[in-house]
C-alpha cells in the first residue's frame, strides 16, 4: 500500500484559529446560491485534520468542519487581520522544512529570531552584519573537458569542427567499456522488443522482414526524422509520405527511410528490456541481444527510461570542468497526463504526474548547458529513500542526489521555491558547504510572516520596487521581499542585507493609466534578488525550448518513455550546441615564420612543435621587412612544414588559408 500522507502540523493548524471567513451558500451540501456568510475559524480537530467554522450569527451556533482547501479559498482577504495568518497554498505538514542529517537536525526558524534591516534613502547600501560566502578555489566558469585526440575527431577533412560530430560526442555511452553508442544501444532494445511483440502479440512488421533488422544507423535516421517532424509542425506519418498533398510531404524524411520503416521504428520504440520470458523460457534462446535492465530497486516509473536518463547524466558531467555557479529548477513533464503511467487500473506507478528536476550552467560561455536531469515520481518515487534518508521531506533527498557532485567545494547554487527554506540554507552552508540563494515560500522561513505583515502595514504595492529585508540574529541567512510585478521573496545563506542602487532596469507603470513606460528606468533591488534575476531566467527558457517535441506515435503502449527520450535528446542538442560554440570560438592558432622559427639552431625542435600543433591550428607568416624576401621565405617554409606534417604543399596552403580566414574573418 502507498504510504499515508504526513499529518498536518498541529502548531501551524492552531495558529489559524481566529481567521475571518466568507463562505458561499454552495459550500454546504444540498445548497445553492452565492450569498456569503461571515464566520471565523473556531478550533482545529487533530483527529479529522480539519478546522471548525463558526458563523457570525446568533441563529446558528453549530460548528462546521472545513478542509484546508476550503479555508484557503474562502478566507476573508479584506479582513484587517488577514496578513497576521500564515496561509499557504498547501497545508504545512509535520516534517516540512525539517532536515535530519548524520550530525544534527535542522528546523525552520522562529519569527522572533529575525531582525528587520532598514536601509533608508541616502544611507549606505549595506546594513546588518556582513555575511561572507564560502570560499571557492576553482575557476569561475565551466569549460569543456576534451583531449586533443577527441578534438581532432570532431573535425572534417578541412579541419572544421562539425556540429553533428560534437553532438555524437556528447551522446551517452553504454556497455561495460563504454564502447556502445546511443543508437546501437537503443537499436538492440528495439530489436528485442520487436521480437517480443511478434511472438506474444502477433505483431507483423511492415519493413523489418526476413534478414532486415534494426541497426544503429536506422535509429539515428529515426531521430533525424523526429527533428524534421518537429520543424514541420508534427505532421503524421501519412502526411509525411503523402503523394497527393505536396505541401504536407516532408522530402528529407522520405529520402531517409520508407514509410513502412518509420512505422515499425515508431511502434517498437523501447529503451529497456523490462519484461520476462513467458513460461520460464531462456532469454538467449529467443532474443539475439542480451537482456539489459535497470539495477535492482529502480523506481517503477524509471524502469523503461532509467538507463537512458543515467547515461545522459553521466556523459554530460564527464565532458565539462566544473565552474562556480549552477542553477536548479523543476518543470512539469509535458504530456504526462496522457500517459498509461497515470491512466488505467491500480496500482499506478505515478499517481500525481511527474516533474523533471535539472541542474544547469547559467553563466559563462556554456550558459544553459544541462549537467543533470531527473524525472521525479512524487512521493511514491521508490529510488529516493534508498539514496538518502534526510528527514521526512522527500524533496530534500532528491536535492541531495542532484547536488552530490558539487558538495564541499564552495559552489554557488541558484534555486527556486521548490527547494529553498530556512532548513535548506542551514544544511547547504553547514553540511554541504554550498552557497545557496533562491526564491522562498512565505511558510518556509521564520521571517515570512514578519515580511508579510510589514508589507501590509507600510502599504507597499506591487510595481513600486520597494524592498523589505530581514536578517537572522545568529545564522548567516537573509530574507528579502521585493515589490516587482509581484512580491518576490528570496532567501540566501551567503548575502547580507545589501541593496543595489539602480541595480536592475524595469519599465515602470504609470500610477494612473497602469501602462508601462516605453523606456527602462534603473531601480533599486536587494543584492540576492539581482543574482537570482541574472541567472534563473536562462534555465527557464532552456526548459521551455527543450520541451518542444512532438512524438505523436502510433504506439499506445509507450506514451511516457518516448516523450522523455525526446526531452533528453533535445537537451543533448542544446548541450552539443553550447559545446560547439565554445570549441569553435576558442580556437588557438600558432604562427610560424621561417626567418624566426625555422633557423638552423632550432629547426629540429621547431619541427617537433609543428607536429604537436597540427595543421589545423597552424598559420604561415613571414616577418620580413623586405618584400623581396617574402616569396623565397614562404616557399622554404611550405617545403619544410609540409614534409614535417607529411602532406602536400597544396594541401598545406589550402588548410592554412582556411585557418587565416577563421582567425581574421577574411576570405582568401
Amino acid at each position: 500500500m502507498p504510504p499515508k500522507r504526513r499529518p498536518i502540523s498541529v502548531e501551524w493548524a492552531k495558529s489559524l484559529v481566529g481567521l475571518s471567513m466568507k463562505v458561499p451558500d454552495y459550500w454546504w451540501d444540498g445548497c445553492k446560491g452565492y450569498r456569503l456568510h461571515d464566520g471565523v475559524i473556531d478550533s482545529y480537530c487533530e483527529i479529522s485534520q480539519r478546522w471548525n467554522l463558526l458563523l457570525d450569527t446568533k441563529e446558528d451556533d453549530a460548528l462546521y468542519l472545513m478542509a484546508y482547501e476550503a479555508i484557503y479559498k474562502y478566507a476573508d482577504f479584506d479582513s484587517s487581520t488577514y496578513n497576521e495568518f500564515q496561509l499557504t497554498q498547501q497545508p504545512i505538514r509535520d516534517g516540512d522544512d525539517e532536515i535530519e542529517t548524520e550530525t544534527k537536525k535542522y528546523y525552520r526558524t522562529e519569527p522572533d529570531e529575525w531582525d528587520e534591516v532598514v536601509i533608508e534613502d541616502g544611507d549606505t547600501d549595506t546594513g546588518g552584519r556582513p555575511i561572507e560566502p564560502l570560499e571557492w578555489e576553482g575557476d569561475e566558469e565551466f569549460t569543456v573537458k576534451i583531449t586533443d585526440e577527441e578534438l581532432d575527431s570532431l573535425r572534417d577533412e578541412r579541419g572544421e569542427i562539425r556540429f553533428e560530430k560534437v553532438f555524437q560526442w556528447c551522446c551517452p555511452k553504454f556497455g561495460d567499456d563504454n564502447d556502445q553508442t546511443l543508437y546501437e544501444f537503443q537499436a538492440a532494445r528495439m530489436r528485442n522488443y520487436m521480437r517480443k511483440r511478434v511472438l506474444e502479440n502477433g505483431y507483423k512488421p511492415r519493413y523489418y522482414k526476413g534478414d532486415k533488422v534494426i541497426t544503429g544507423d536506422h535509429v539515428a535516421r529515426f531521430y533525424g526524422a523526429c527533428l524534421c517532424r518537429m520543424i514541420h509542425g508534427g505532421r503524421s506519418i501519412d502526411q509525411i509520405f503523402s503523394t497527393r498533398e505536396i505541401m504536407d510531404a516532408v522530402p528529407s524524411i522520405r529520402e531517409a527511410m520508407t514509410k513502412a520503416c518509420l512505422e515499425d521504428l515508431t511502434t517498437c520504440l523501447h529503451y529497456s528490456d523490462d519484461w520476462d520470458v513467458e513460461c520460464g523460457g531462456d532469454w538467449d534462446d529467443i532474443y539475439d541481444d542480451p537482456k539489459v535492465v535497470g539495477p535492482p530497486g529502480t523506481a517503477k516509473h524509471r524502469l523503461k527510461h532509467g538507463l537512458l536518463e543515467d547515461g545522459y547524466n553521466k556523459r554530460w558531467r564527464a565532458i565539462v570542468n566544473f565552474g562556480k555557479w549552477i542553477t536548479t529548477d523543476e518543470s512539469r513533464v509535458g504530456g504526462w497526463y496522457h500517459s498509461c503511467m497515470t491512466i488505467g487500473p491500480e496500482p499506478k506507478p505515478i499517481r500525481t504526474g511527474a516533474t523533471i528536476h535539472t541542474v544547469c550552467i547559467t553563466t559563462g560561455p556554456l550558459s544553459t548547458f544541462k549537467l543533470f536531469a531527473r524525472v521525479y515520481g512524487g512521493q511514491f518515487d521508490e529510488d529516493i529513500p534508498e539514496i538518502n534518508d534526510y528527514g521526512k521531506y522527500k524533496m530534500i533527498s532528491l536535492y541531495d542526489l542532484m547536488l552530490d557532485p558539487f558538495k564541499h567545494k564552495g559552489h554557488c547554487v541558484v534555486m527556486d521555491s521548490a527547494y529553498m527554506s530556512d532548513a535548506m540554507c542551514q544544511v547547504g552552508r553547514e553540511e554541504w558547504k554550498i552557497n545557496m540563494v533562491g526564491t522562498c515560500q512565505t511558510n518556509r522561513t521564520g521571517a515570512g510572516s514578519l515580511g508579510k505583515a510589514t508589507v501590509a502595514a507600510r502599504g507597499i504595492k506591487v510595481g513600486t520596487h520597494q524592498s523589505v529585508m530581514y536578517q537572522h540574529k545568529d545564522k548567516p541567512i537573509t530574507y528579502a521581499i521585493w515589490a516587482d510585478n509581484n512580491y518576490v521573496k528570496t532567501l540566501s545563506n551567503f548575502h547580507g542585507p545589501n541593496l543595489l542602487r539602480g541595480g536592475i532596469q524595469r519599465k515602470l507603470r504609470d500610477p494612473v493609466t497602469h501602462r508601462r513606460n516605453k523606456d527602462f528606468t534603473d531601480v533599486d533591488c536587494p543584492e540576492q534578488q539581482w543574482v537570482y534575476c541574472q541567472t534563473y531566467h536562462l534555465i527557464d527558457k532552456g526548459n521551455g525550448s527543450e520541451a518542444k517535441y512532438d512524438l505523436s506515435t502510433e504506439s499506445h503502449l509507450h506514451g511516457w518513455s518516448p516523450k522523455l527520450a525526446s526531452r533528453f535528446f533535445n537537451m543533448n542538442l542544446n548541450n552539443a550546441y553550447n559545446i560547439y560554440k565554445y570549441l569553435y570560438t576558442n580556437k588557438v592558432y600558432f604562427g610560424f615564420a621561417p626567418v624566426i622559427n625555422l633557423n638552423v639552431h632550432s629547426c629540429s625542435k621547431t619541427i617537433d612543435v609543428i607536429r604537436a600543433v597540427g595543421i589545423h591550428r597552424l598559420v604561415l607568416e613571414t616577418d620580413h621587412e623586405d618584400i623581396q624576401n617574402i616569396q623565397s621565405s614562404m616557399e622554404r617554409g611550405i617545403d619544410i612544414i609540409s614534409n614535417a606534417l607529411d602532406c602536400t604543399p597544396a594541401e598545406l596552403i589550402r588548410i592554412t588559408n582556411n585557418n587565416i580566414n577563421d582567425l581574421y574573418n577574411i576570405s582568401i
